[in-house]
């Protein structure tokens, strides 16, 4: 609580800062904020970064965030069926990727169980920014294998003068989708408001293959219990200046939905709701007016969190997760050394949050857990060109277990403490013109969840007896990673390998046919990522006409070195080739996505098939009365019918990439 106070004053100050202050205009660069606390240029960062936003971000998405992610260098997606699927990266997922909204934490549940979905919908999202490889710095040990920060304006952050905003729809696609969203911004200049809804809704999964289950069922070619009823939006309010914002938003999340999954004969299903308030702002170019101090920003956020599971109509199990999270930090006055220029950031952040789940045989406990961590990060500019950067971060963990139904009289479970540590230093250095290369070395300390600690029941999205382990220490990892980048005004390619070495890996282990106990394993996870573009003919069918290649190629490989077997639902490697026409506001492209066979496997459900899918795609930019620009689009997805099933899912005996079919869109803006 003294944190929760010390942050709310803290962010108080902003607002009297932000209110009052009056500095001569300057444009802000375009900067990538979830790699690095200093918000540099994306052409300056030593991790490896994927950005989606804009018109690349309409054709990619999906109904999840973790297949809208999924193809992208180094990632693929838990895919739960059509209606649940979180992002794994470089072989990592569950609590060892973090999933944030503007670097806030979302408190869904979906880190406990692939069937539990992420609580945010990519319909309302104008950027997303994934981190491959540890973020731990800034996001703490749950970003041990990557973060992906979800970006809106729901609390705006710089002027807004008169109305704009932007409508979008599609329809189609094997799961029939009927999707919609609009976006509206207004304001004075110092006064912004902001408001957004959205709703999805779709059918049952069309699959071209057979279901391998016997707890899922398929009627015809579509996959029953698949089917989805989606709702949401928000309202926010800022002050604003050129140099800073303060604001509050309010925003709801609904979603009603399938597992595939079927207990006795009865479709599983799960209703969601979130609810949540976050309070943010921010002061930019501070210099010589607080010291040393450059900037600041913090922000707080509460969320209240409920879904309940359901068998037919009978009611099996209900998860409330409800908690606050803040952070206040800011960047230091850069200083000119004898070796450089030497600039800094840091930042403080704190947590807590009560899970609470009713049913017969609970999973997990009841749980509470708290977190303080303090971060630093300095970077040293040799040059344009060359650069190195060094951080550490701190952090108390408290779980706390506790039996029944969460009063004050239940006994506790279980109470453990953990102090994790990680570090990391990076270099980069540009070659000449068109090459840079970078390197990055970290060590990162995880705590383990209330799940891998107390949990002691049946799961019903495995199918296994899942234990926990009390005496669980702290996961601990090291990765080295290292990349080659080649940039023009018209190609770009990327060459990256790294390593992962785990001293301490919290598994997931076979103690018999059926029960499971989370224990701590050597491992080790490493790999290979390219992706690339660059013209291929100009002139084509037109004097402005020009047909470019882009490609991405990835492979990981996850052992576990203490049984000397494998890591399980590893994705095996992957190519995928577009091949894009343009012309003027024309564009048309065929792609052609392959994955090899997955032979390394350590579950029950084996081996997985590789497969090639084959899609087609236009769009078409344009102006619609009353609009600034319109941006239409169409997709022939898996022309061929190709039965394609996802290594890195528990469900691919079930759920498959869906059937041949058709999407169609309009995104316009205003």
């Amino acid at each position: 609580m003294k944190v929760l106070n010390r942050t709310a004053v803290s962010l108080a100050v902003l607002l009297v800062i932000a209110n009052q202050a009056s500095f001569a205009h300057q444009t802000l660069d375009a900067v990538v904020v979830t790699a690095n606390p200093l918000g540099s240029d994306i052409n300056d960062l030593v991790a490896p970064v994927t950005v989606l936003r804009g018109d690349e971000l309409a054709k990619k998405q999906s109904s999840t965030l973790g297949e809208t992610l999924n193809h992208l260098p180094g990632i693929s997606s838990t895919n739960f069926g059509p209606n649940s699927s979180r992002p794994v990266i470089r072989g990592l997922d569950g609590d060892r990727v973090r999933i944030m909204n503007n670097g806030g934490a979302s408190l869904d549940v979906s880190s406990l169980s692939a069937d539990h979905a992420v609580a945010i919908d990519p319909l309302l999202v104008e950027q997303i920014e994934v981190v491959r490889g540890p973020a731990a710095l800034q996001y703490g040990g749950s970003a041990i294998g990557g973060a992906v920060n979800i970006i809106d304006n729901r609390i705006p952050r710089s002027p807004v003068n008169g109305v704009d905003g932007r409508a979008e729809f599609r329809a189609g696609g094997s799961e029939m989708e009927r999707a919609g969203a609009a976006l509206l911004n207004t304001g004075n200049g110092q006064l912004a408001i902001h408001a957004d809804a959205a709703y999805r809704k779709t059918d049952n999964l069309r699959i071209p293959g057979n279901v391998l289950r016997s707890d899922a069922s398929k009627e015809g070619s579509k996959l029953l219990n698949s089917n989805s009823d989606q709702q949401s939006g928000s309202v926010g309010v800022s002050a604003t200046s050129e140099h800073g914002y303060a604001g509050i938003s309010l925003d709801t999340y609904r979603n009603d939905y399938g597992t595939s999954l079927f207990e006795a004969g009865s479709p599983t299903r799960i209703k969601m709701q979130q609810d949540r308030v976050t309070i943010g702002a921010e002061q930019r170019n501070l210099d010589g007016k607080l010291g040393f101090i450059s900037s600041l920003h913090g922000s707080i956020s509460h969320t209240d969190y409920k879904h309940d599971e359901l068998a037919g109509s009978a009611l099996e199990a209900t998860f409330k997760n409800k908690g606050w999270e803040g952070h206040f930090g800011g960047t230091l006055v850069p200083v000119n050394t004898a070796f450089g220029q030497l600039k800094g950031a840091w930042g403080i952040q704190a947590s807590s949050s009560q899970l609470r789940m009713t049913g017969d045989s609970p999973l997990v406990p009841n749980a509470d857990t708290n977190t303080k961590a303090f971060y630093v990060f300095e970077e040293l500019s040799f040059s344009k060109d060359a650069a190195i950067n060094l951080g550490a971060r701190i952090e108390d963990v408290r779980i706390r277990g506790i039996a029944g139904n969460g009063s004050d009289g239940d006994a506790t479970v279980g109470e453990k403490k953990f102090k994790p540590f990680s570090t990391s230093l990076g270099y980069r250095q540009g070659l000449n013109s068109f090459w840079t290369a970078t390197s990055n070395l970290s060590y990162t300390e995880r705590a383990p969840t209330y799940y891998e600690l107390f949990a002691n029941g049946h799961h019903h999205a495995t199918g296994l007896h899942e234990i926990g382990n009390p005496n669980q220490k702290l996961e601990k990892g090291t990765t080295l990673d290292l990349a080659l980048s080649h940039k023009t005004e018209e190609s770009k390619i990327r060459l990256g390998a790294f390593v992962t070495e785990f001293s301490n890996f919290i598994g997931l282990m076979p103690q018999s046919v059926d029960e499971y106990r989370f224990e701590g394993i050597k491992a080790r996870l490493y790999g290979l990522e390219a992706d690339g573009r660059f013209p291929l003919l100009k002139g084509a069918f037109g004097k402005t006409g020009q047909i470019d290649l882009s490609w991405k190629a990835d492979y990981v490989r996850g052992e576990n070195r203490t049984t000397g077997g494998s890591l399980p639902r590893i994705a095996p490697l992957r190519v995928d080739t577009s091949f894009i026409y343009t012309e003027g506001r024309y564009s048309s492209q065929l792609d052609v996505r392959y994955a090899a066979r997955q032979n390394r496997y350590d579950d029950s459900l084996g081996a997985t098939p590789g497969y090639t899918t084959i899609g087609v795609g236009a769009s078409y930019k344009t102006v619609l009365q009353g609009f600034k620009s319109a941006y239409w689009f169409v997709r022939l997805d898996n022309l061929t019918n190709e039965v394609a099933r996802n290594a890195s899912s528990v469900m691919r005996d079930v759920a498959m990439v869906g059937s041949r079919s058709l999407r169609a869109g309009l995104r316009a803006s205003f």
